[in-house]
């Protein structure tokens, strides 16, 4: 289970800064091309600007298609017997560390976009659910393809 973590940790991190690149663009999309006030405009803080509120629900989607991709990537580059067993022991890793780096980046660490736990794991309901339940499916959806 944990004899290719270190290249399997590689290509979640890809994924993980793909997806949360994928999010700002969205938001700066809302904003510069349909004039969604962002968070200085509508005077309030990020977590509350209305760019980002209207992405929360495409949040999972980001998760539901890249994270698939990263893993097939992933996976084809491992020789294995076991194709399904891999995908799915590093989901499971995925999926924990995912949680893992969320809290630490997202809510210990201090910087202008931190949540608070509440935020996070309140008020972020269902999504946050959602994007783990997107990471941990994918090797179902790849599984579908192979």
């Amino acid at each position: 289970m944990f004899e290719h973590l270190g290249m399997s940790f590689v290509w979640l991190l890809l994924a993980y800064t793909l997806v949360t690149v994928v999010a700002i663009i969205h938001m700066y999309i809302f904003h510069h091309v349909y004039g969604v006030p962002n968070a200085k405009q509508a005077g309030t803080s990020y977590l509350k600007s209305p760019a980002y509120v209207k992405t929360i629900p495409y949040q999972a989607l980001y998760n539901v298609v890249l994270f698939p991709v990263f893993l097939w990537l992933y996976v084809s580059s491992i020789e294995t017997t076991d194709i399904h067993g891999l995908m799915f022991d590093t989901v499971v890793q995925w999926t924990v560390i995912s949680i893992i780096l969320d809290y630490v980046g997202w809510v210990l660490i201090p910087h202008p976009f931190k949540f608070t736990h509440k935020e996070f794991y309140v008020d972020y309901q269902p999504w946050i659910t959602l994007i783990y339940l997107a990471i941990f499916i994918s090797h179902y959806i790849v599984g579908f393809f192979i």
